[in-house]
């Protein structure tokens, strides 16, 4: 009722209204009413379908969700009420080719369609030598990261020192820094991500241990962020390796720090996976927003994306494992080889922001 106060009445008159979903309830019906009430033009931000988000978090048994299967008996469900009210706008706008698809294909959607992929706000950047010495000087006294302050030491940070001149850069011989985002919940099996870094860990091992010619892997420094329900099972678990070339912390940062971790991070990695198949994890835009190469899991739509130019898809374990000791040594070597083309790639992915992206859509009006 609150909204449909606040459309009708204590707001101008709008000549358009902006939904996003989901939510699909109430916020589809109510958008739609007042967009007929006002002769306001509809226009439908597609993210998801509520019906599929809804199935993972009460379980496809739950009645409500067995309501939202597009079955013939059943009239009236999620899947139904998102059909009904969000099939007719003035326009859609769709996070990727693959939902504008399905929405054409299988819900006869009328009105224009815009497909906007998203992108990172403008302050998501790369972060210079300096930013990162005295973020991570400062984040090291956070006592949720105190697994990896055993890999700074003396005048060193996790990833810069000070030279004899005074001047700050980046270490040498510095672990490599991976970031993950969760909401620690059940869609992201972050065993995949702790099985990977045991395969690292032992190879890391056997290669630093070798006294031929053996190319060396760095440490890694590996930070997940984030709440949710998981994350106490996952924090368990990460406390019962025993690892020797391998750190990780698990944290929940602020929105203001958020950013500047992703922005001097090494490799980012995304555990997600798409409950329609057919949205797009935010947490690789940002990670891309900031320079920073990913590795991903492969889903249907994941290459609208991550790309061969600034990322790197895994469908198991030792995929991921391969990938990253791929990069590691990549990016020890200092030449330019894979892990230098991908940093690339997400510097080329983050000249466009957010600002920038979704004027691109302003031609609609």
């Amino acid at each position: 009722m609150l909204l449909f106060w606040i459309l009708l009445f204590a707001i101008q008159r709008p000549h358009y209204i902006l939904v996003q979903n989901p939510p699909a309830i109430p916020t589809l019906l109510v958008a739609r009413v007042c967009a007929w009430l006002t002769r306001a033009r509809l226009v439908i931000d597609w993210h998801n379908y509520g019906y599929t988000i809804l199935g993972m978090k009460l379980g496809p048994r739950h009645p409500i969700v067995v309501l939202a299967q597009r079955q013939p008996i059943v009239d009236f469900g999620l899947c139904r009420f998102e059909r009904f009210f969000g099939a007719n706008a003035y326009a859609h706008l769709c996070v990727t080719d693959a939902m504008a698809a399905d929405l054409q294909r299988s819900w006869g959607i009328r009105g224009q369609l815009v497909v906007l992929h998203d992108k990172a706000p403008r302050h998501f950047r790369r972060l210079g030598v300096e930013e990162i010495h005295q973020l991570w000087k400062r984040l090291l006294s956070d006592s949720q990261l105190e697994p990896l302050r055993q890999l700074s030491a003396g005048n060193e940070s996790l990833l810069t020192c000070r030279s004899s001149d005074g001047t700050i850069e980046m270490r040498k011989y510095r672990p490599m820094l991976i970031v993950s985002s969760t909401s620690w919940t059940a869609d992201e099996d972050f065993s995949i991500l702790l099985s990977a870094l045991k395969l690292y860990d032992v190879k890391a091992a056997s290669r630093n241990a070798c006294s031929g010619d053996c190319v060396t892997l760095p440490p890694l420094a590996v930070l997940i962020t984030g709440k949710g329900p998981l994350r106490e099972h996952y924090e368990q678990e990460i406390s019962q390796m025993e690892l020797q070339q391998v750190r990780i912390a698990t944290a929940w940062l602020s929105a203001e720090d958020y950013p500047l971790l992703l922005g001097s991070a090494d490799l980012g990695v995304s555990m997600h996976t798409s409950s329609s198949g057919l949205d797009l994890p935010m947490k690789v835009v940002d990670m891309l927003g900031c320079g920073t190469p990913v590795c991903a899991f492969r889903f249907s739509c994941i290459n609208e994306l991550v790309t061969e130019a600034n990322g790197l898809v895994f469908d198991s374990a030792e995929e991921l494992a391969q990938h990253v000791q791929d990069l590691a040594e990549s990016q020890l070597s200092e030449s330019d080889g894979i892990y230098q083309q991908l940093f690339e790639g997400a510097a080329a992915f983050r000249s466009i922001d957010w600002e920038t992206n979704y004027k691109r859509a302003l031609e609609l009006f």
